[in-house]
């Protein structure tokens, strides 16, 4: 999956809510000459303008005022990322800060109940190996394995890829900060299935309800994109081309905890990345 480069948020609010509707604006040149036109394209340091009459002009923007040739590199950058937000699936939130990005491509042997690339395990044996995080049950546990992170974030946008391997089924698990950290809800992905539950309690106190499913046909040795955004109360999913949202109350609560959990043996995860986000406007 292509990284996404954030700007700054109140960069990128301005730069990429404004881009896609460019109008005319004033250019003035190191000499100090202005014309007014619109910003067409910026490849190699050259700028394409467009005047009113339908006339098109390329300028290098070694011949435009600082501020001018500034604003032109952060219309490209925020042009850029608006692109990799959309390949990501990213429709409702815009994220602004990352939390944490883990590429889990470290070789490291098998770990129980430690730490592993900045992710604690709790459950389970988790390991890297061949590029990719890799967590595995264990019958004694009689437990899902989990891969936990701690963070507080009031919206979340989480990008990873995963492959489904002989693990029965893989979920992005959400819970809150107040102890003992309390379930919010989850994301699960079969090979034929996805759904969305909310979820309260903790450990043998755990309710769920599926609020929304649907059918798929993923193949399991394939690895997809997955996209999740938990913006206020709507939480929306992308796995694959495959798209699933609802919305419960309990998913505007702030998020203290995000787990990997894999029921069975052979679920892979790389390029993990948890985001701070703000709702699309």
């Amino acid at each position: 999956m292509k990284k996404i480069f954030i700007l700054s948020a109140l960069t990128f609010l301005s730069i990429v809510i404004g881009f896609g509707k460019e109008s005319l604006r004033k250019w003035t040149n190191q000499e100090g000459r202005v014309i007014s036109a619109e910003l067409i394209s910026l490849v190699n340091e050259k700028a394409t303008l467009r005047m009113n009459n339908g006339r098109e002009y390329v300028i290098e923007l070694s011949t435009l005022s600082d501020a001018d040739s500034n604003y032109a590199r952060q219309w490209q950058k925020a042009k850029e990322t608006a692109a990799s937000m959309e390949e990501a699936g990213i429709k409702i939130g815009v994220p602004t800060v990352v939390i944490v990005e883990t590429a889990f491509d470290q070789q490291t042997p098998p770990i129980q109940k430690g730490m592993i690339s900045g992710w604690k395990a709790g459950l389970g044996e988790w390991r890297i190996d061949d590029g990719a995080l890799i967590g595995d049950e264990l019958p004694e546990n009689n437990h899902a394995s989990s891969l936990t992170h701690r963070l507080e974030a009031t919206h979340l946008i989480i990008t990873a890829e995963v492959q489904l391997g002989t693990a029965q089924q893989i979920a992005f698990a959400c819970r809150d900060t107040v102890p003992p950290n309390l379930h919010l809800g989850r994301l699960y992905i079969t090979p034929d299935k996805l759904w969305i539950q909310h979820m309260n309690g903790i450990a043998k106190t755990t309710k769920a309800e599926k609020l929304v499913t649907k059918k798929v046909k993923l193949d399991p040795e394939k690895w997809y994109n997955v996209t999740i955004e938990i913006i206020g109360d709507h939480y929306r999913a992308k796995v694959g081309k495959e798209e699933i949202e609802t919305t419960h109350s309990r998913f505007a609560d702030t998020k203290g905890i995000i787990a990997l959990v894999n029921k069975g043996q052979g679920a892979k995860y790389r390029n993990v990345a948890l985001w701070h986000a703000e709702a699309k406007e």
